[in-house]
């Protein structure tokens, strides 16, 4: 079966319980397609062609192909849409965003023999500067059904379960500056019951289960590249580059769980509702270096190294649990607002690519890209760290990024095409399936100093979200189909 990817296990809504897992690893892990319409357009398979702002982000020696001086921006939007399948019924949502996938400068400093321009040995020595934005996490997942064999109250129950009554109840200092556990709150709000000495159920008739469950969740956020970088042009053969990247992240998620009393289970409410408010933010830095060789006129190689990214991270939650009761009464409670800091190391990724290029006609290119997520690290070396990272080592493994496209020349003309599969980050023992594939395509127009281009990039993925985990008995699914598609304009000038 697919690997559940986003599991909102309740431990973690509790904000003296920290949220962080192997699924945070992931998220910031990853990255998408390129930046630039030109990159997106043909899949993202720029990595031996260069001369392209997305050099920042596969493949930095291709700054040593410009020629004059650059400027590049670029605007697009996002529509994400998903499916959610969840115990027979199938619910559809969508978000729209907009964005600046990029911003950027590039200066050449052509080298001179004498007063003449060198033609032989290091011709060019450019620089460059600018910003891409690398992931974007604008999404939604919204499904619901009827559930008659468990709920998230059976959660909070297990919880509670070896407590006293006296020890289940909020104090004075919570009730006025918020709960410290999930269980007080449900049990302050009647959602749970004492069955017997420090055991506790459901407010739920037994024999009455069936209730209408639904969850919406919603993020936003994105992370951006803010890069330096220098590259060289030898002999219009070799060319090197490298650099420094500073990655910025914000990730915001809003969770609404509900459970209603729609067909009288005997429950002395009416309706309950759990809001999860998360915000990440964080900043991490990395080092890229790149070469490509020109052997013939025809033919480009490349091979990049982008190292590890050490992201120093902070997470805001808070949680608030509202119930609707039978007679009326209607209560409300807080948690207290979590703050906690971490860090994180992503994986190392590698990129060979490999373009044909056809005179004045066009070119095809193609890169492979190598990740290996179970390096992927959590710090500092605590208990709950200690088990997220033997999970990671456990479940992930190496996985290779395929991206191919081609561009056709017609006149002033540009037309462009590509595909891409971003391979599962799950080893094979863990039965895990989380592959993106992306669909591309766009057009172009280009003068002498200017080029205004267009692309379209349509992507499918799939994935699985389990509400909550229940001790001995199992928990449905839903299962999500996501349909992102993005609409990207770029406009480069020379100067």
């Amino acid at each position: 079966m697919k690997r559940v990817l986003n599991t909102v296990l309740l431990a973690s809504l509790c904000t003296l319980t920290m949220a962080q897992s192997d699924v945070d690893a992931l998220r910031y892990s990853s990255t998408s397609l390129g930046s630039t319409a030109r990159s997106l357009s043909v899949g993202g398979a720029f990595g031996a062609l260069g001369a392209d702002l997305s050099s920042a982000t596969i493949n930095p020696a291709g700054f040593g192909m410009y020629r004059s001086n650059q400027f590049v921006l670029s605007a697009g939007m996002i529509n994400a849409k998903s499916t959610g399948d969840y115990r027979g019924n199938s619910r559809t949502d969508n978000e729209f965003n907009l964005n600046i996938p990029n911003l950027g400068l590039v200066f050449t400093n052509r080298h001179y023999d004498g007063r003449k321009p060198a033609k032989k040995g290091w011709l060019y020595t450019n620089f460059a500067l600018g910003m891409n934005r690398v992931n974007d996490f604008k999404g939604i997942a919204n499904y619901g059904g009827t559930n008659s064999q468990s709920s998230m109250l059976d959660y909070f129950a297990q919880r509670a379960d070896g407590l006293s009554v006296a020890e289940i109840g909020g104090t004075d200092n919570e009730f006025d500056f918020g709960f410290n556990d999930i269980e007080v709150m449900a049990w302050e709000a009647y959602l749970i019951d004492s069955v017997g000495d420090r055991q506790y159920a459901a407010a739920i008739d037994p024999n009455a289960r069936g209730i209408s469950q639904k969850q919406v969740i919603s993020t936003s956020g994105g992370m951006n590249d803010y890069y330096l970088q220098l590259a060289a042009n030898y002999n219009n053969v070799l060319y090197l580059g490298g650099g420094v990247t500073v990655t910025s992240i914000r990730y915001e998620e809003r969770d609404r769980f509900r459970e209603t009393d729609d067909v009288d289970m005997g429950a002395p409410w009416e309706v309950w509702e759990l809001e999860r408010y998360l915000k990440t933010t964080g900043v991490g830095i990395s080092g890229r270096l790149g070469m490509i060789i020109k052997p013939v006129q025809w033919l480009r190689t490349g091979i990049a190294l982008q190292t590890p990214a050490i992201y120093k991270l902070t997470d805001e939650y808070i949680d608030d649990l509202f119930s609707e009761m039978d007679d009326g009464n209607y209560y409300e409670y807080q948690s207290k607002e979590g703050r906690f800091e971490y860090k994180l190391t992503t994986p190392m990724r590698t990129t060979l690519s490999l373009a044909g290029v056809l005179g004045k006609q066009g070119f095809i290119s193609t890169d492979i890209e190598f990740v290996d997520y179970s390096t992927m690290r959590l710090r500092p070396t605590i208990d709950a760290f200690e088990t997220a990272n033997d999970l990671i080592s456990e479940k992930y493994g190496s996985t290779v990024n395929l991206r191919i496209g081609g561009e056709y020349i017609k006149g002033m003309y540009r037309f462009r095409g590509g595909y891409a599969r971003y391979g599962s980050p799950f080893n094979s023992t863990s039965a895990g399936e989380a592959s993106n594939n992306f669909i591309t395509g766009g057009v172009g127009l280009q003068d002498e100093n200017w080029a205004l281009d267009l692309a379209l990039v349509h992507r499918r993925s799939s994935r699985q979200i389990q509400p909550y985990a229940l001790n001995g008995i199992p928990v449905d699914v839903a299962d999500i189909s996501d349909k992102n598609n993005q609409l990207v304009i770029t406009l480069r000038s020379s100067f």
